[in-house]
């Protein structure tokens, strides 16, 4: 181990590292023998995408996925006691686990396990150096990887955000290195199997990054195109019409969705199903405020990044922002913000300001923690608003790019 030379621990400093190594790899096996318990466990999520994708390839009519009952009743054919629906996935989404399709559930889903293990070691690993973390770094950062709630609820329901995640690190990467067409590429494939991207669009436009939009743009059409003779123009259809009557749906007020879509919702409507005990029930007033605190989110970033050029700021910031504006990110969407919390420890490890180093780690806690705000103890009347842990952390980190990493005087302008 790194705190151990010729036998002999030096120093304070080497017992510390000593321990936090020790700790690091505890946990590791601790996150391990979780992946495993799981890897072949039915479970909601994956279970859609497989289903999906085998209907796809047997030759089923993809707007027909959209129906709910027709769905479950074809998810329970594949994986029995698992009730799930496709929900507002693209037709596209389809596409996604189609090589695993000829297998079996259970051979399947330990399949996609191993390989999302495989990127979550390579990821972590080329953000490390990357990042250039050193010293006792390197274990400190590893502990927070295997105590981050949303990469356990990622492999536990066998989702596709460590997939996603991998995407969006090797789009920074491309993004910083000037490799415009591998950046567009990636940007419209992630937006076009999961629409996770949505919002970089905008960031490839205030970046300037005239030739990645139109790669990304580009991708996108030629998914579609050849996708269509299996999945049908009809489904397209179909899904617009779901999404647009899911996206004011009575459900998204639940705390389980970590956004300022879900917050408001839950502070304004009342549904004697899904939010029976509002704070007050003016759901016209907290709909028009949901819509302006995301467009004024999303104007105030344009505007305060639209000068910076190859920003790592600007990229997490959207990365961030892509999550809380979104009306549908759950706990396991959040996997993504290991980006941003890599980039923040990074700024911050030469910064001695104790009070900013006690935000950021509320904020990374917040984020990282496995916290019960779904239990209905949290989730009826004025205590409700403590129930978004995840949303204040990942807002309060984009806080913290907007009004203290961008300062003038700081040295976060400096490219890592």
């Amino acid at each position: 181990m790194p705190c151990i030379e010729k036998g002999i621990i030096k120093g304070p400093s080497q017992i510390k590292i000593c321990l936090l190594w020790g700790l690091a790899v505890l946990l590791a096996f601790y996150f391990l023998h979780f992946v495993i318990l799981n890897s072949d466990t039915p479970s909601h999520g994956f279970a859609s995408y497989y289903t999906a994708s085998r209907l796809l390839i047997e030759g089923e009519e993809v707007s027909r996925f959209y129906n709910n009952d027709w769905f479950s009743s074809k998810v329970k054919t594949y994986v029995p006691g698992i009730y799930e629906i496709y929900h507002v996935n693209f037709p596209t989404t389809t596409l996604l686990l189609l090589p695993l399709s000829a297998f079996n559930y259970t051979t399947a889903k330990v399949l996609w396990t191993i390989f999302n293990m495989l990127l979550l070691f390579s990821t972590i690993a080329f953000l490390l150096k990357k990042f250039q973390f050193e010293k006792m770094w390197i274990p400190a950062v590893l502990i927070l990887v295997f105590c981050f709630q949303p990469l356990y609820a990622n492999f536990s329901y066998g989702q596709a955000y460590m997939f996603v995640f991998f995407l969006l690190v090797l789009a920074w990467y491309a993004y910083k290195t000037d490799r415009d067409l591998l950046l567009g590429l990636i940007i419209g494939f992630i937006f076009i199997m999961k629409s996770t991207s949505s919002v970089f669009f905008i960031f490839l436009l205030i970046q300037r990054k005239w030739q990645s939009f139109i790669w990304a743009l580009f991708t996108v059409f030629l998914v579609v195109l050849l996708s269509l003779p299996w999945i049908g123009l009809n489904a397209w259809t179909v899904y617009t019409e779901k999404f647009i009557s899911f996206v004011s749906h009575p459900s998204l007020s639940v705390t389980a969705y970590q956004t300022i879509h879900s917050l408001l919702s839950h502070i304004t409507i009342f549904h004697e199903q899904w939010n029976p005990v509002p704070i007050i029930n003016l759901p016209e007033l907290g709909k028009a405020t949901a819509i302006f605190a995301v467009l004024a989110i999303l104007a105030f970033t344009t505007i305060r990044l639209f000068n910076s050029q190859k920003s790592d700021l600007a990229f997490s910031a959207f990365v961030v922002i892509g999550l809380i504006v979104s009306p549908v990110s759950l706990d396991y969407h959040y996997t993504v913000m290991i980006l941003p919390v890599f980039l923040s420890l990074k700024l911050m490890s030469k910064n001695q300001s104790k009070v900013v180093w006690c935000v950021l780690i509320l904020f990374i806690i917040l984020i990282a923690s496995y916290i019960p705000y779904t239990s209905p103890k949290v989730t009826e009347g004025w205590i409700a608003v403590l129930a978004y842990p995840k949303l204040y952390g990942a807002a309060g980190l984009w806080g913290l790019f907007m009004f203290y990493f961008l300062k003038d005087d700081f040295n976060a302008r400096k490219e890592i």
